[in-house]
């Protein structure tokens, strides 16, 4: 990849606070090698990806989710003494519909992984546009089924 696209990549990337991954990198290197307007194309798609910042807590836990409304797709972090200090993953809704803000979770393996050690689970997420909110429903040891609200914020 020349060094110009690599260069352009890292500042949208970085001007956009959004993630990347390297499957994106490798992503992009093939279809440059493809040619035509397919790295052009593939930037434009990252540009439009909006990424929306939420923070909330609960029983000191604090979460806070940088959520692609494009791809549907969390970066988690939870932050707290009851968790034992900070669990950080990844999880998505089910495409239970293409378009849908709400409904059950997928959880990365690893991630659930560290809240069932834990006794913890998520279950269903769900984003209210009007009231830029995420409303999460989780099981947590002793408290049982709660709903924990984030609102949005500016910036990770």
């Amino acid at each position: 990849m020349p060094l110009v696209v690599r260069f352009l990549l890292l500042a949208v990337v970085s001007s956009s606070g959004a993630w990347i991954s390297p499957a994106f990198v490798v992503q992009s290197a093939q279809l440059e090698r493809a040619g035509g307007g397919a790295v052009r194309s593939l930037l434009a798609r990252m540009v439009a990806d909006e990424v929306q910042h939420f923070r909330g807590s609960i029983y000191g836990v604090s979460a806070s989710v940088a959520l692609n409304l494009n791809t549907r797709h969390a970066e988690i972090s939870l932050r707290g003494a009851p968790l034992g200090g900070t669990l950080v993953g990844s999880g998505w809704l089910k495409a239970e519909q293409a378009k849908a803000y709400s409904g059950g979770v997928v959880l990365d393996p690893d991630f659930a992984k560290k809240l069932e050690r834990r006794f913890i689970s998520i279950k269903e997420a769900s984003l209210d546009k009007e009231t830029n909110t995420v409303t999460v429903v989780v099981i947590v040891p002793i408290f049982g089924r709660n709903v924990i609200v984030l609102k949005r914020v500016e910036g990770p």
